[in-house]
């Protein structure tokens, strides 16, 4: 490696966090109120409070909680910076770690020398704000794409998926979570027991966090017993085993190259560097996946960030991986090839269940801890992933104090994603009618716990795909939440413009 080379090493040199928890209307914030105060906190932490006016380039992630019309501009204003380059996403909770990915590509080649990543949300100002004005709960629109905007811009819904209600993600990762039991070969109660135990482990990290919104241990049973206060959500997950978007919280990093460090007068204590990164994508839509139970572009992302950084899956020291629900970190653990056993923890947080899930943003307070930990003993080694929307997409950063001799730069990604985007998922219709297997299912549930209704995901007897509704009887609704239903046969037909699947008894 050349002096030039080593000089552009990427790396983080100041990383800030801000919590915010109101109990009066006049302590509300926005979205950008919390950034500006995390922004602050990063460069005190770098070791130059000043470094913000060196900026040259403003990374934003999408704010769900704030309508602003020009946020890179009001942003800009508040903390006094007018950078050469600025960049929004649209919605994706990729966006943090992308950021990162791209800056590192950014700076080697020499366009950006110290840039700012940012975001943040308000959601719990918001539901305060709602209820000093008298109103239930809080609101948000959905954030419409702008040509302005950077990163993917694809649709997460298909047309059908939507016409059968599946619009959020309490309604797409119970699908994923109960393909993944069945296809562990597990009992419902032995299911129930792993999700249990798996998240009161992250609970117990978010209790030593002092940015987690619930820094409290929950017991396995607190976590599964349904009971007034942890409601059933969306078999099979209780309310505490779902992300939780009604928080207050914003982060931000510093990026830049080792050279513009030493410059910037950035104590090399605080340097962390970007070993490698990579990014990958699914199957787009998930009624067209292959399976429920997988994800080959998470494995695909993890091997061109650990390729890059010239290091193995064994060597990594300390994990965050994305815990919007359950299955999600357990699914990524299962494609990496990471055994039940394995002792290292699979957050740095506590997950966003007991952390908090600030939309699109939750991964760069995962960066950001990451970066606090590594710094206490150099010669450790980070792995940060993120995905985005229903296990769609995924990106992967590896980080360690120490550069290991690293080359900065970047692998191409084409022959990580070309084999991905060979992968077909079984034909799909519309109308389907004849005999059928549940290939996996979802439940929604009223407040008081009961299933109200729900959606099938089947296959016909020559293998073709369907949606369907199960039929109307809350017997059934019932059994479905208290007996393995994937794998169960019975006859699907074509009515009122929808299929509904009734079963064999």
């Amino acid at each position: 490696m050349n002096k030039k080379s080593i000089k552009k090493r990427p790396v983080i040199v100041g990383v800030g966090q801000y919590i915010h928890r109101p109990e009066e209307s006049f302590e509300i914030k926005k979205p950008l109120d919390l950034i500006g105060t995390a922004v602050d906190r990063a460069a005190e932490d770098s070791g130059v409070p000043a470094l913000v006016r060196k900026l040259d380039s403003l990374c934003l992630i999408n704010m769900l909680s704030g309508d602003y019309h020009d946020p890179l501009g009001e942003l800009g204003r508040r903390i006094g910076i007018h950078p050469r380059s600025q960049a929004y996403t649209w919605v994706g909770a990729t966006a943090p770690q992308w950021f990162v990915n791209r800056t590192v590509e950014n700076i080697v080649a020499g366009r950006v020398r110290l840039a700012l990543i940012c975001g943040g949300e308000a959601f719990y100002s918001k539901r305060q704000e709602n209820k000093a004005k008298g109103a239930a709960g809080w609101d948000w629109n959905f954030p419409q794409k702008q040509p302005w905007m950077v990163g993917d811009m694809r649709d997460p819904l298909t047309a059908l998926e939507m016409k059968y209600g599946l619009f959020l993600p309490m309604h797409m990762y119970p699908f994923f979570e109960n393909a993944l039991r069945s296809s562990q070969g597990q009992s419902l109660e032995q299911h129930r027991q792993e999700l249990g135990d798996f998240l009161a482990r992250f609970s117990e990290i978010a209790a030593g966090n002092p940015y987690a919104w619930f820094p409290e241990r929950k017991t396995s049973r607190e976590i599964t017993e349904v009971t007034e206060i942890n409601r059933m959500v969306s078999f099979p997950y209780t309310k505490y085993m779902c992300s939780i978007m009604e928080v207050d919280q914003a982060a931000a990093l510093f990026m830049t190259d080792e050279e513009t460090a030493v410059e910037l007068g950035v104590p090399r204590n605080k340097w962390v560097y970007v070993l490698g990164s990579g990014d990958a994508s699914d199957i787009w839509h998930v009624s067209q996946r292959s399976n429920f139970y997988s994800s080959p572009s998470v494995k695909a992302a993890a091997d061109k960030a650990l390729e890059e950084a010239g290091v193995s899956l064994e060597e990594i020291d300390h994990f965050d991986l994305y815990s919007c629900f359950p299955c999600a970190p357990r699914i990524t653990r299962n494609m990496l090839g990471l055994p039940k056993t394995d002792p290292r923890p699979l957050t740095q947080t506590g997950g966003m269940p007991y952390f908090g899930g600030p939309g699109n943003s939750y991964a760069l307070h995962a960066i950001c801890r990451m970066v606090e930990i590594l710094r206490q003993d150099a010669t450790k080694l980070g792995l940060v992933q993120a995905l985005s929307w229903f296990i769609s997409k995924h990106s992967v950063g590896v980080y360690s104090g120490d550069p290991r001799d690293s080359r900065p730069g970047s692998i191409p990604s084409q022959g990580h994603q070309a084999g991905l985007d060979r992968l077909e998922g079984p034909p799909l219709v519309e109308e389907a009618s004849g005999t059928a297997e549940v290939e996996t299912y979802m439940l929604l549930h009223d407040r008081e716990s009961r299933p109200t209704s729900g959606v099938i995901i089947g296959r016909l007897e020559d293998g073709r795909r369907f949606l369907a509704k199960p039929e109307k009887d809350r017997e059934v609704l019932q059994a479905m939440t208290e007996e393995e239903f994937v794998g169960k046969r019975g006859k699907v037909r074509h009515e009122q413009d929808f299929n509904i699947f009734s079963f064999n008894h």
